[in-house]
Parts: C-alpha cells; sequence; structure tokens
C-alpha cells in the first residue's frame, strides 16, 4: 500500500489504476495532480523547521560542562554527516508512503587513522528495504529483538565481494511461485544486514571515581586503575543485551556475526499515522485517504473536458434557399471572423437565420468535481484558510494563525519525526562514551552554527591532592535527550531581529543595550562584521564585557599607551589633591594651634588659680567647697582640652606644640599640692577634714 501511495502522488501516471486505463482507452484521461500539492506543502513546512537536540544531566555525576559537549558533539556529528538530508528523505518517504528511516553508523575519521567517528546515513526506499521484529510495540522499535535492512547489489559486486557464495539454490518452482523470488532477479542480487538482540548478563562495577564499567570488558586495566589509586567500591550483576549483525543472502550467511558497541539496533524507522485493530497495525501517510477523491477528481475531469469536446458548436439553423449562392462565405464564417452574413429572403422561414443554443454540459458531474475538489481538503487536512486564501484577512498575523490551525491536522507527522529524531539522538549518546573513549580534541557546535574544539578524557593533574584526573569524560553520570522543534536557526534570527527592533521602538534604553543583537540577528551577509564593529563601539563605551577573544582581538589585555588628553586632566586632579590636601594640612594646623593656645590659656587660669589658693591660705583665709569645686571643674577642662589635642590629626605635631604647656601643668599641679596642704594644716570652720 505504501508503495502505492508514493507511485499514486509521485509518478506521472499512477493515479490512474489499469482497469480505469483499459476502459477509457482511446478517449480522454488526464490527471490533475492536487494530492502532490499538498505534500509538498506539508514536505516545505517541515523545511523550514529544525529539530534541535539538547542532552541535560540526570543522575550521578552527570554535570551541565558535559552535557554541553555532549550536545555540541552530536550537532557536528549532524552536521558533519549531512544529517538533514537523512531526515529529509525519511519525511519525504514518511508523508508519501507512511514509512521512512535511517540508520547509525561508526566510521574511521581518515584513511590512516585509528579514532572512529559516529555518522548519520539515509535509508532510501524504506518502505521496501527496512523491517522489524513484529513483536515490537514501541514507536521507535527500540524493543525490537531483531532487523533487516536489505538493498539489492549488482551481479558481477556480489561475486567479486563473495566469491565462495552461491547467487540461489532455490528451485525454478520457488523462484516463481513464492516470494523468494524478489531475491535473485536478472541483474541483481538482494543483500540484508540482519540485526539482533541477544540477552546477556553483565557484570558492572561502580569505581572509586564515579565510572561505572562492565568488568568482564575492562578486566585487563584493572591492575592499572588499582596502581592509580581507584578501586572498586560496588559490583553487581545486570540483564542487558549484545548487539550482533550478520550479513546474509537469500540462502547463506556472508559474513558476521560483526558485534555493535552500542546497546541499541542503529536503525531509526519514522512511521505516520498509526493505528492498531484487532492485533493488527495499519500505518499511513498524507496520500492513502486522498486516492478516491483524486481518482472521482480526474476521472470527472476528463469526462467534462470529454463532453465538451463532442458537444457541438451552436449552429446558425438555415434553409437551403437562404444559402443560395453565398455556400464559399458561409463555409469560412467561423474562421474569418467576418461582421456580416449574408443570406436569401425565404418565405417559408419567418425571419434570418437563428440559433438555438448548444447542448449544456451535464450539471451533476460538475458538481460531483467541485465535491471532490472540497474532498480532497478535508482528507488531507490542507484546509484552505491553511492555504492563505481566505481574503477576509487583511492582517499578516491573522493570516499566520490561520495557517496554523490549518496546520494542526498535519502536526502529527513533524511530532513523529521529532521523536525518531530524539530516538536517533540517543542511540548516539549510548555511543559517545564507547566510540569517543580516549584523549582526542573533537570539534562541538552551538545552536547558531559556530564551532570550536575541546579536549576529551584529557588527563590531568589535580594541584590540590596530586591524583589525575578526567577532564570531560563522556562516561561520567547519565544523560537524558531532549528534542525540541521549531523554526529553523535562520528563521528564528530574522523574528528575534524583528522583535528587538520593535522594542527599541518603545525606549531608547533598548535601542543603547542591544544594538549587537539587533545587527548579529540581521538576515545579510555581513551581519558577523556589523556585529563586530558595533560590538567594538559598546565595549569602548562600557555598554557590554567583552569576550575573551574580544579582548584579545582588540589588544585590552596589552600595555595601553595613554591618552594625551586623559593623562592631561589625570595631571591636573593631581595637582588640585595636592593643594587640596596642603589646604587641608594647613587648616588643620591653624585648627591645633588655636586648641594649643586655648589649652595654654586654660593652663594659665588654672596655674593663676592655684597661686591665688595659695596666697589666700598664707593670708588665713578659709579653703571653702567653692572653691573646691571651681579647682576640680578647672582641672577637667583642662584635661580635655588636652585629650582633644592628644587624638587629633597629627599627634607628633600636637605634642611638640604643647611640650611646654604640660611642663607648666606639672608645675601647677606642684603648687595645687602645696596649696592644698596648706590648707589641711589650717582649716576652715566651714569645710570638714572630709570635704578637703
Amino acid at each position: 500500500l505504501a508503495v502505492e501511495d508514493i507511485k499514486f502522488a509521485q509518478t506521472e501516471d499512477g493515479q490512474w489504476d489499469e482497469a480505469a486505463i483499459k476502459k477509457r482507452d482511446g478517449r480522454p484521461r488526464y490527471t490533475i495532480n492536487r494530492v502532490a500539492g499538498a505534500v509538498d506543502q506539508l514536505i516545505g513546512d517541515q523545511r523550514q523547521s529544525r529539530t534541535d537536540i539538547k542532552i541535560r544531566p540526570e543522575s550521578g555525576q552527570a554535570n551541565e560542562d558535559i552535557a554541553k559537549t555532549m550536545t555540541g558533539l552530536i550537532r557536528n556529528i549532524e552536521s558533519n554527516s549531512k544529517a538533514a538530508n537523512a531526515y529529509a528523505n525519511a519525511y519525504d518517504e514518511m508523508v508519501n508512503g507512511g514509512y521512512g528511516g535511517w540508520r547509525i553508523v561508526t566510521e574511521f575519521n581518515d584513511d590512516d587513522a585509528f579514532e572512529q567517528d559516529v555518522k548519520i546515513k539515509p535509508i532510501q526506499g524504506a518502505t521496501t528495504s527496512l523491517w522489524f521484529d513484529v513483536g515490537a510495540t514501541e514507536y521507535d522499535k527500540r524493543d525490537a529483538n531483531w532487523a533487516f535492512l536489505t538493498v539489492d547489489m549488482d551481479k558481477g559486486e556480489y561475486a567479486e565481494r563473495f566469491p565462495d557464495a552461491i547467487i540461489s539454490d532455490f528451485s525454478q518452482e520457488q523462484c516463481n511461485s513464492t516470494l523468494c523470488q524478489s531475491w535473485v532477479r536478472e541483474n541483481s542480487v538482494r543483500v540484508a544486514e540482519y540485526w539482533v538482540k541477544t540477552p546477556i548478563t553483565k557484570n558492572i562495577a561502580l569505581l572509586s571515581d564515579g565510572r561505572v564499567i562492565d568488568v568482564d570488558e575492562e578486566k585487563a586495566v584493572l591492575d592499572e586503575l588499582a596502581g592509580q589509586g581507584i578501586t572498586i567500591k560496588k559490583q553487581r550483576k545486570v540483564d542487558s543485551n549484545k548487539i550482533e549483525m550478520y550479513l546474509i543472502s537469500g540462502t547463506s550467511v556472508l559474513e558476521g556475526p560483526k558485534p555493535w558497541a552500542g546497546k541499541f539496533i542503529p536503525l531509526i524507522p519514522v512511521f505516520g499515522r498509526q493505528a492498531h485493530v484487532e492485533g493488527k497495525n495499519y500505518v499511513r501517510g498524507l496520500v492513502r485517504f486522498a486516492k478516491d477523491p483524486a481518482r472521482i477528481y480526474n476521472y470527472g475531469t476528463s469526462t467534462a473536458i470529454e463532453t465538451t469536446a463532442l458537444t457541438p458548436k451552436d449552429p446558425y439553423w438555415i434553409t437551403a434557399k437562404q444559402a443560395s449562392g453565398h455556400e464559399d462565405r458561409l463555409a469560412n464564417f467561423n474562421a474569418k471572423n467576418s461582421p456580416f452574413m449574408f443570406y436569401n429572403a425565404d418565405p417559408s422561414v419567418p425571419g434570418p437565420p437563428t440559433r438555438t443554443g448548444a447542448p449544456a454540459v451535464n450539471s451533476a458531474l460538475l458538481q460531483q468535481i467541485q465535491q471532490a475538489s472540497m474532498d480532497l481538503y478535508h482528507v488531507t487536512g490542507m484546509q484552505p484558510p491553511s492555504l492563505g486564501a481566505n481574503p477576509e484577512l487583511k492582517s499578516g498575523k491573522a493570516i499566520q494563525a490561520q495557517e496554523r490551525q490549518g496546520d494542526r491536522g498535519s502536526f502529527i507527522f513533524n511530532d513523529n519525526l521529532a521523536k525518531s529524531i530524539e530516538y536517533g539522538a540517543e542511540i548516539i549518546m549510548d555511543l559517545l562514551p564507547r566510540i569517543y573513549d580516549t584523549e582526542r580534541q573533537v570539534r562541538i557546535m552551538s545552536q547558531d552554527g559556530e564551532t570550536e574544539s575541546v579536549e576529551i578524557n584529557q588527563t590531568v593533574i589535580d594541584r590540590q591532592t596530586g591524583a589525575e584526573v578526567l577532564v570531560n569524560d563522556l562516561s561520567l553520570g547519565k544523560y537524558a535527550v531532549v528534542a525540541e522543534t521549531g523554526p529553523a536557526f535562520a528563521t528564528q534570527r530574522q523574528e528575534s531581529a524583528a522583535q528587538i527592533i520593535e522594542l527599541i521602538g518603545t525606549s531608547p534604553t533598548f535601542e543603547a543595550l542591544a544594538m549587537d543583537l539587533v545587527a548579529k540577528d540581521l538576515p545579510i551577509l555581513e551581519s558577523k562584521e556589523l556585529t563586530k564593529r558595533v560590538r567594538k563601539q559598546m565595549i569602548n563605551q562600557g555598554i557590554v564585557e567583552p569576550t575573551d577573544e574580544e579582548i584579545k582581538a582588540l589588544g585590552l589585555d596589552q600595555p595601553q599607551a595613554p591618552d594625551p588628553q586623559q593623562a592631561a586632566i589625570t595631571e591636573n586632579i593631581e595637582i588640585q589633591t595636592e593643594k587640596l590636601i596642603s589646604d587641608i594640612e594647613s587648616q588643620d594646623a591653624k585648627t591645633l594651634q588655636t586648641t594649643v593656645d586655648t589649652q595654654n590659656a586654660t593652663i594659665k587660669a588654672y596655674k593663676d588659680l592655684m597661686d591665688a589658693y595659695k596666697t589666700q591660705a598664707e593670708t588665713g583665709i578659709a579653703f571653702t567647697a567653692d572653691d573646691h569645686n571651681i579647682r576640680v571643674k578647672q582641672q577637667d577642662i583642662m584635661e580635655q582640652a588636652q585629650q582633644q589635642i592628644d587624638e587629633g590629626p597629627n599627634k607628633e605635631q600636637a605634642r611638640s606644640l604643647v611640650q611646654g604647656a604640660v611642663q607648666a601643668e606639672e608645675a601647677a599641679e606642684q603648687q595645687s599640692e602645696g596649696a592644698r596642704r596648706l590648707t589641711v594644716q589650717q582649716p576652715s570652720a566651714s569645710v570638714g577634714q572630709d570635704n578637703l
């Protein structure tokens, strides 16, 4: 059925079956291929979108850095393999017939190298060459225990490659009456890759550095690991599978078994619309249900054209007497388009020659053609609004919304492709630590197509512990695959630029901050050079931080020559600063001198007070409590002023200035002590001994 669907949509005469061709032998038979247009529209939508693979850390020692490396490595594998061609081929076959696929292979990356790379390869004609275990129930057939991939090989190539293999031991009767006849043709022999999954029990171990290894496979290096201080922490048996491939003909095994590094059969199917009814699986593409409306449309159109061609034109009804003498002119009447028609009056016929009207085409036939046309829209899901053909919609956004609404009926095809791409990435991720298992430099790719080289499985010495550590060890931890489908990156860039430009129109702030992003996303050939110039200006203005590459490219890591204008400004600032500091120091000195002068006055006042008390004592005047309080208060003022001087901005200068004042203070204290002794010797009646 899938083969018939593909022929129906894509071959020149595929929309007419043999019975219809025989019935219309010698009659008009036209093909108005409206099915191919619907298929092309769906394929065009797929070409404008891309499915992007992202690897995310899940458990164990998985981390974002290794996930980023894996993501970039898978993108680079897709780029080097031209995987877009494999995906497009599978999608085309799936939309037409309901089934397509591609494969994963490993190849040596050069003629003189021992390192292998992972590659994605298309499968041409998967409808007739890719077969899976009928007991598999998963969409992607990951649970299949076997699979076949067949190819027809030229007999000469077959004999050269397998000289000891017989071409066929089928009897003539078997070749004529069974399916075995397709294995041996006149010029070709069918050869098949037979992939088989065999259950096994593995002995795995968790190492002290976090890696999980197959003990049986890595037994030879356990001693070396122990010498590095890496030991087995845990060990257990698990149920697993081994994948092997045999190359077979219809009669014998030609090669194999050949072991496969991964745990999945590396064949990826892509299915269209699936249905499971009473234990039977039905698969179809876009064409299957469109065939009957297309046949009706083609048959009706051919019949209408035939009817129109055979229907006589609307003639003039004229008698022999009216035509007499004008036969030559009447014979060329249609060809010469004369504005005049001559005739003879005939009494038996009233008036000139007249038309009575041509026979009309059957209106029911025309209605049937119109109905078949609408049926084609309905069965394909490509409604007229999805084609942007609604005249009532004026804005571009409204038309796009209608187109997206029309695309919903065909979304299942894009979704199934994304699921298959995700499964393919899972197979590749399983292969990465097995194929890229040595220290090597690989190229990774970002979403915008930029590439960089990174080291994987690189052994470095930890400076803190002195132990050897593997950098970008792809075998550590578990990771999950996520597929995200959206517009192709070029389309995303255009949409991003349009949105940023719209934001710039709303605020000048966006214009100052986002011009490099606009330049980067503009769909022009010089976008990289424009972005480089814009970012250079923004870096000089301090708006954005330069990358490591920009620092090197702009010479920002080199000593910069001083700007004369900036140097003059800096020198002027230094001069002004020195003057300001000098003024401040001068002002501080004046302030300090004022404070010292005040302190000297305070000390002098205190000395004068003590002299007065001495004279008072000598004359016999009593030393009262008020006198005592005045002396204590004056002494406190003097001590507080001295403390402020000691805590000033320049203590050494302060101490130098008040050295004489301190000596005066000590003399005053001596005088005060003499006055106190004198007062005690001659106490006043009003001041008791305790108060003194």
